[in-house]
């Protein structure tokens, strides 16, 4: 249950303005091929989940970002090569095969959050840029073009996710750099 004092938490990575705009022409041609109650995830709300921690009280705020900042954080390159319909979750993703920082950095993230009884997802870690959201569709469209991103971030972010009249936003409360293996 989220108290009115605890703050709906999750962990990733931005997007540059170039990976957006690419972004959006996929998302463009896809549109027409989805149910009308499909939703477009704004482009501010674009970025690749690390995980998710759900709803974090004021007392165990503090720790987590300390664990978050004490964890390791490397550069890596992320790949994004398959348009993937999660038809439990109702959404519409770009994915890729994880590379080993990025799995090292989930694996973490894991351990956080059973440290701190916060959220653990069931699933696999899949690195994901969520497209569409309430897609009530059994198959994938076809669309006659590749899907081909390349992210190397340089920063992981912890974000807040805020529920605002029928509309979602995220925002930045504290960012980290990523750095190069030694």
């Amino acid at each position: 249950m989220q108290t009115t004092s605890s703050r709906r938490l999750f962990v990733g990575f931005s997007l540059k303005k170039s990976q957006i705009e690419q972004i959006s022409t996929l998302r463009h041609r896809l549109k027409p091929l989805l149910n009308n109650d499909a939703k477009t995830i704004n482009n501010t709300n674009l970025h690749m989940t690390l995980g998710f921690l759900g709803p974090v009280d004021p007392t165990r705020y503090a720790s987590v970002i300390d664990a978050i900042g004490l964890m390791p954080k490397s550069i890596f390159n992320q790949q994004f090569d398959t348009l993937a319909l999660w038809q439990s979750a109702q959404l519409i993703c770009l994915k890729g095969q994880a590379s080993e920082p990025l799995l090292a950095m989930a694996q973490s993230l894991t351990s956080i959050a059973k440290h701190h009884n916060l959220f653990i997802s069931q699933h696999q870690y899949t690195p994901h840029i969520s497209l569409f959201r309430h897609v009530s569709m059994t198959d994938l469209p076809i669309l006659g073009c590749m899907t081909n991103l390349q992210l190397t971030p340089i920063h992981l972010h912890l974000y807040q996710s805020i529920n605002c009249s029928q509309q979602i936003n995220y925002s930045v409360l504290k960012s980290w750099p990523l750095l190069h293996e030694k």
